[in-house]
């Protein structure tokens, strides 16, 4: 892979693709205060059921779109310009947390004895960093997208 091809926007738009990965698994998004079961801090994983799988879909478009820059592929037949499609899919991750964001989930608890939604179980749903993190990692990749959209791709060759 030559990484001379990948312009400055594909760039941050796969690298906050790979932040958005992480932000993902490895930061909590949500903490439930008196969940019964204990686990009250959940990542983007264990809270969503459809927007972490468009979130993940998000970041892959991301990534791939540096990774076939980078080794030379023809994205000429792309029915839209790659950055343009990056950043349509940057804009709805952010849409997508941003909903999220102002309208927090009601998260399941199945424990033996206790079944149904936190607020039922008198737990309170509270935002925590990761989906701050994750919001700012989605801008990232939208902003990546609107650069690539302005910059020429690289014809560099090796000599």
């Amino acid at each position: 892979m030559d990484t001379s091809r990948i312009s400055f926007g594909e760039m941050v738009a796969a690298g906050s693709g790979f932040a958005l990965l992480i932000f993902m698994s490895a930061v909590n998004w949500f903490n439930v205060v008196n969940d019964p079961t204990g686990a009250g801090k959940r990542n983007a994983w264990e809270t969503f059921t459809t927007i972490d799988l468009i979130l993940f879909l998000v970041a892959l478009v991301a990534i791939g779109m540096a990774v076939a820059r980078g080794t030379g592929a023809d994205l000429r037949s792309l029915p839209v310009r790659p950055g343009l499609l990056v950043a349509g899919a940057g804009l709805l991750a952010c849409a997508l947390i941003t909903y999220r964001l102002l309208v927090t989930p009601d998260l399941q608890i199945q424990y033996p004895g206790v079944t149904g939604s936190v607020e039922e179980v008198g737990g309170v749903v509270h935002r925590s960093i990761g989906i701050f993190l994750g919001l700012i990692a989605s801008a990232g990749i939208a902003f990546g997208g609107f650069t690539a959209m302005g910059e020429r791709p690289s014809d560099h060759r090796r000599r």
